[in-house]
Order: C-alpha cells, then structure tokens, then sequence
C-alpha cells in the first residue's frame, strides 16, 4: 500500500518509540526500495521504527524484529525490558504491522550461525555500546545481498558505539556513506557488487 507523507504522519503520532518523524518517514523510504531479501531490524523497542519498515516493505518482503526484550540498562541510561515487549505488541495489533513483522525474542548471535534467509535491508538500532553494535553487525554481515541497505541509528553521538563503528566501516571500505537523516546514517555494502 502506497503511504503519503500526511497519512504517515497520523500512523507516526499515534505510536511510542524514541524516533522524530523524518527518521521513520527515510526508514519507510529506504523500506520501499528493497526489492530482494527480507528487512531485519535489531532492537525494536516498543515497534516505532518497525512500523515504518513494515508500511515501506513490499507485499512478499517479510520484517524480522530481533529483540530480547530482557532486563538492560543501555549505554546512555535507558531502561529496557519486557513492558517494551508488551508495547511492542499492542503497537503491532494497533498497526496491522504483524502481517509481516515476524518477532524474534533473541540476540543477534544466537540466530545468525542457523539463519538462511538473503537480507536486503538492515536497521541497527540495539546495544549502542561499541562491542555491541559491532557484534550485531558482525553477526549479520555474512547474509547481506550486496545491494542491502544498511542503517544506524544514533550515529550522531560522538563516541557511541554506532558513530564509532560505522566511521570504522566507511573507513576500511565495507560501508560507503548513502546520508543521514536526523541520527539515523544509512550506507551500502561498498565490497560487494549486486548481481544482475
């Protein structure tokens, strides 16, 4: 289904999460663009920006949310845990995103050594600690299709995890920078060619 600005703009004022509209509106965009592959999002809070991936997602392009939802104290403070987990489904039912959002209530590295699944886009929004982001980046890395489209949030923070890891990334030429809106950096595999 086809969205304007003004009707994800009602979606958006409806929903909890810690997101400014532009940043779900460029997520939703970025969505769209994703022709191949499922959409992974790790950390999902309580389903703000899950619903802008799920809206832009295309009718056979399947969301997986990957969050615990555990007991965690993030590194600039917040509280996390199962009351997220309960408000991300009541944002899912609320939505209709659980029509193609598929929850998965673990880690990153206790999914990926199995996962089969191509991903064509992924929106890294978890443990903003350093080691943390680089671990889920890591552990996703080997199934991205070359053409994936690669996101970060809170890449604005001097010397947070994810501003440090995506520098490091552009820098080694795994990432090439595609733009910023608000915290959130998109990029693209600069390694890897998409295949025809």
């Amino acid at each position: 289904m086809l969205h304007t600005k003004s009707s994800l703009r009602k979606v958006y004022g409806d929903l909890k999460g810690m997101m400014r509209f532009e940043e779900f509106h460029e997520l939703y965009k970025h969505a769209k663009k994703v022709k191949k592959g499922i959409i992974v999002e790790v950390g999902s809070y309580r389903g703000m920006s899950t619903v802008a991936l799920s809206l832009g997602a295309r009718k056979n392009v399947k969301v997986f949310a990957v969050d615990p939802h555990e007991t965690f104290t993030g590194v600039l403070g917040g509280k996390f845990g199962e009351e997220d987990r309960a408000e991300f489904y009541k944002t899912m039912l609320k939505t209709g995103a659980y029509k193609n959002v598929r929850l998965i209530n673990l880690t990153s590295e206790v999914i990926t050594p199995n996962w089969q699944e191509k991903v064509g886009m992924i929106f890294i929004d978890g443990d903003h600690s350093y080691k943390g982001v680089k671990r889920d980046f890591d552990c996703w890395e080997p199934n991205l299709l070359p053409e994936c489209i690669v996101a970060f949030d809170d890449t604005d923070r001097k010397g947070l995890g994810p501003e440090k890891l995506t520098k490091e990334l552009v820098n080694r030429k795994v990432l090439k920078t595609e733009g910023d809106t608000g915290k959130v950096s998109f990029f693209r595999l600069a390694n890897r060619s998409p295949k025809k």
